[in-house]
């Protein structure tokens, strides 16, 4: 592009055009700044008045117009949560409880609707399946105290042996057993507020 051509009000627009455009396919927006270009030194001459480049703007419309309009259209209506989404967040968050099938269907049901990206799909699948019953699981395993046995021996003989608990877990394993509890909550939130 050659904006040093351009009036110097067609020129700060097209810099908006751009800032406007950041997020477009890199090769389109290039495209679209080149077409620009050329359409804005047709209908500005550079000789022109800054109230006379203004004008002939206001027919292209607002850099945020043009760029909206280079965006991809959704083809049909878009999917927001529905009954199929709502049932996928809480068989993924609660269905391991009947038997593990709850589950599966959560998972069926987050990979068949359109209203989450695949990120979010995998997020829903991985971190931590099962829900919150592998949760619970886990903070039971980790929490439930082993029994040592000690016994007393004299003289090579036995002569008496007491079960002792071992201590709970120490407070660094407890944080972690808290967060591994609300993972699959934090998993829930998260695909209820990335669902379009």
């Amino acid at each position: 592009m050659t904006t040093s051509t351009l009036h110097p009000v067609a020129a700060a627009y097209l810099q908006k055009v751009r800032r406007e455009g950041r997020d477009l396919p890199r090769d389109r927006l290039t495209e679209l700044l080149i077409d620009l270009e050329e359409h804005l030194s047709a209908a500005i001459p550079a000789d022109a008045s800054d109230e006379e480049a203004r004008e002939a703007l206001a027919r292209f419309g607002g850099p945020q117009e043009i760029i909206d309009a280079e965006r991809p259209r959704p083809v049909g209506p878009v999917e927001r949560r529905g009954t199929r989404e709502w049932a996928a967040i809480l068989l993924l968050l609660l269905g391991f409880f009947a038997a593990g099938i709850g589950w599966v269907v959560g998972v069926v049901l987050l990979w068949s609707s359109r209203a989450w990206t695949t990120r979010d799909k995998l997020i829903g699948t991985l971190v931590l399946p099962a829900g919150l019953f592998a949760s619970l699981v886990l903070v039971l395993f980790a929490t439930t105290r082993p029994h040592k046995e000690m016994c007393l021996y004299r003289g090579g003989s036995l002569v008496h042996c007491t079960h002792v608990t071992s201590s709970g877990p120490s407070t660094l394993i407890s944080i972690v057993l808290v967060l591994v509890a609300l993972t699959p909550i934090a998993t829930a939130v998260y695909l209820a507020h990335r669902a379009r």
